[in-house]
């Protein structure tokens, strides 16, 4: 049986309005409400959001700016580290089995080839634990993670 997802195009929002809504996607996913679902979006104005359990960061980023605006200090509702990226995207489903890793790895594969549908080749990178010290989220591989060909 296949999987219905529902796609939802590029978001041009703040990071609070962005993280309201994948906070309101994975509540109406996890009450069965709406399907698996894959959207993406970028920061405006910029933003960096941290890991929901993430407590490491500088201190001086409560007080960034970016053209004379503060820069916002957002928390995820998932995990991983920072991201100040300017486009991100999110995953939200539930019916994937398999450890943390695993899992990890089979949306990585679905990211992958849905990329490569469009064109764009990319590549896991390569597992290290060094990663565990980097606090920037997309600035790391591991074996799970994918980057540009």
């Amino acid at each position: 049986m296949t999987q219905v997802w529902r796609l939802i195009p590029l978001l041009d929002a703040p990071g609070e309005v962005q993280m309201a809504i994948d906070s309101w996607l994975l509540k109406q996913h996890q009450l069965g409400l709406h399907p698996s679902t894959l959207r993406f979006y970028t920061w405006s104005p910029p933003a960096i959001s941290l890991g929901h359990h993430q407590s490491n960061y500088p201190k001086h980023w409560q007080h960034l700016s970016w053209q004379g605006a503060p820069i916002e200090l957002i928390r995820r509702p998932t995990g991983g580290e920072q991201c100040y990226t300017k486009e991100i995207y999110a995953v939200v489903t539930s019916r994937l089995s398999g450890d943390r890793v695993q899992v990890y790895q089979k949306i990585c594969e679905f990211l992958i080839e849905g990329w490569l549908r469009l064109g764009v080749e990319l590549h896991y990178g390569s597992a290290g634990r060094g990663y565990i010290h980097n606090p920037d989220c997309f600035g790391t591989a591991t074996g799970a993670r994918f980057s540009l060909s």
